[in-house]
């Protein structure tokens, strides 16, 4: 008698251009075949963000859109938003509910309860709890989250650093938490020798120019005005310096008149959404993160198998993704003067980065490979008494 076929809904607040995505394209890929069907359930993007629907459909995953949920909080809008996520299940009659952010959590949780699902797992990409919303608010989502961890059968954090925040903040008990680091087919987004030089020729970036780049949103979480400040201390030394923004956001307005206001157009470009980054590694000499909150950057994660050095903030689960010295280098604060001379002395110090970019390539294979993920995940599926 063959085995019955496991059913996954992967639940994401939004299919933007963006780590959470990338993450939940491979785990929907991952397990869509032999015992398993995968399909993917996603909110609306932000207005001035790239859906990557089309991605979904090349990649044949099945695609449900529920526009009504969304990040901003709105009252009506996310009760709506569960009501059409319940009638959704209720029809597709899925075995597990894999939610992954905050509103996909909210409304995919309680849908997928009400709807009589037996296995809920969230996944925490970050947190809300400090950073985003004043004291109140936060003391909100600290509530809410507690409460749906009770109607969750498993959470899985993707660091251990994630692990001890869920815990300090008495999320929910230890016995409920899995360590699940993200993971990704690196063929992906590892550029090719073919690359190498495109992405300068593209914006008339002299070849022999140094490339440093900042890819994210342009958003206050990501803090990029210290990628400007940086730049333009760098510049105060060496002028055959590119920075670029590689996404958008809220605050391309503000970033890009603050670079007028400095007169630094000449050596900060935006480039917006890109949705090939490949050339962009094979050009990039430095990636810098700036963050005041991250989960785990998939950008780090791209950075590190494109063989690229890293400058980042020891927020959130970066210090289990970078050892400060050995595979990138980590500041406390955005020490725009640390940045600065790090980056000045990487410039004219190949011999001394390559040990890093070295280690880092190693690293990221044994961390963030895609079969690692998937036997993370069967183990998963086995606790939890389903028949594979």
């Amino acid at each position: 008698m063959s085995k019955k076929q496991i059913r996954i809904l992967n639940i994401t607040t939004r299919l933007n251009i963006g780590g959470v995505a990338k993450h939940v394209f491979i785990l929907s890929r991952l397990f869509n075949e032999a015992h398993f069907s995968s399909m993917i359930m996603s909110g609306r993007c932000e207005s001035h963000e790239k859906d990557m629907f089309s991605e979904a459909e090349e990649y044949g995953l099945e695609l449900f859109h529920v526009p009504e949920m969304e990040r901003s909080i709105n009252l009506f809008r996310d009760l709506l938003a569960v009501f059409k996520v319940y009638r959704i299940i209720k029809k597709l009659k899925p075995d597990i509910v894999h939610t992954h952010t905050a509103k996909a959590g909210f409304a995919g949780r309680i849908a997928a309860r009400l709807a009589g699902v037996r296995t809920i797992i969230h996944t925490f990409h970050g947190n809300n709890f400090t950073g985003y919303f004043g004291y109140f608010m936060s003391q909100v989502s600290i509530n809410v989250e507690r409460a749906l961890a009770l109607i969750s059968t498993r959470i899985i954090a993707i660091s251990s650093q994630q692990k001890d925040e869920l815990i300090r903040y008495k999320i929910c008990p230890v016995r409920k938490i899995r360590v699940i680091p993200l993971g990704f087919d690196f063929e992906e987004f590892a550029h090719q020798e073919s690359d190498v030089d495109r992405f300068k020729q593209s914006y008339n970036i002299p070849l022999d120019n140094k490339l440093v780049g900042f890819v994210g949103r342009l958003t206050a979480i990501k803090n990029p005005d210290a990628f400007i400040d940086i730049a333009a201390k760098v510049l105060q030394h060496r002028q055959d310096v590119t920075f670029i923004f590689v996404g958008d956001g809220d605050l391309t307005p503000h970033l890009k008149r603050k670079v007028a206001k400095r007169g630094l157009q000449d050596n900060v470009i935006f480039t917006g959404y890109l949705t090939d980054l490949k050339p962009l590694y094979a050009d990039l000499d430095a990636l810098v993160l700036t963050s005041t909150n991250e989960g785990t950057p998939v950008v780090i994660i791209e950075g590190m198998v494109n063989r690229v050095f890293i400058l980042s903030t020891n927020v959130g689960g970066v210090p289990n993704m970078i050892q400060d010295g050995i595979s990138g280098y980590l500041f406390d604060g955005v020490d725009t003067d640390a940045y600065t001379q790090r980056l000045l002395y990487s410039f004219d110090h190949p011999e001394v980065v390559q040990p890093l970019l070295d280690r880092a390539g190693q690293d990221v294979v044994a961390k963030y490979g895609a079969e690692r993920l998937r036997q993370d995940f069967l183990r998963l599926f086995k606790e939890l008494g389903l028949r594979i």
